[in-house]
Formats: structure tokens, sequence, C-alpha cells
């Protein structure tokens, strides 16, 4: 059952970390994680009983939901990048 077409002739590579962080684009993390920090403060809520809410909060909203948005983005906008970005 061995199909030579789907075999791989070199071994997975992993992506260097420049790769990722091109993808991920940490510099976008920014603002979802200030407007997230500042929504903390604003509440009113004690920051020190609930600093491991916060953290959790900040870890969501910049490198987890912002990242994997602008990875989705870039994998959509592919078509058009190769055109505008050659």
């Amino acid at each position: 059952m061995d199909n030579p077409i789907l075999a791989l002739s070199q071994p997975p590579q992993r992506p260097s970390l420049r790769t990722v962080a091109e993808l991920l684009k940490p510099i976008t993390w920014f603002p979802p994680v200030w407007a997230f920090a500042c929504g903390a403060v604003a509440s009113g809520q004690s920051l020190a009983d609930n600093w491991a809410l916060i953290v959790l909060g900040l870890v969501l909203t910049g490198p987890l939901v912002c990242a994997s948005s602008q990875a989705v983005n870039d994998w959509f906008d592919r078509h058009v990048d190769a055109i505008n970005e050659p």
C-alpha cells in the first residue's frame, strides 16, 4: 500500500524562528494586549487577587488569538500577496 507519490524525498524540516515570527507578526500583538490590560485595570477588580486570570487573558489576546488570526489571514491572502509582494 505504499504510495510513492506521497512519499517524502526529505524528512520534514522545522521552520526557523525568524520564519515563525514573520508569520505570527508579534508587533501586532501589542494593541489587543494593551486593550485587555486597560480593561483589567478599569474593571475595578483587585489585580493581585486575579493575577492568574489576567496573565491568561494577556496570553489569549496576544500570542494565541492575534497570532493565529495573522496566520489565517496570510493563508487566505497568499494569492494576492504573490502578486503584490513577488
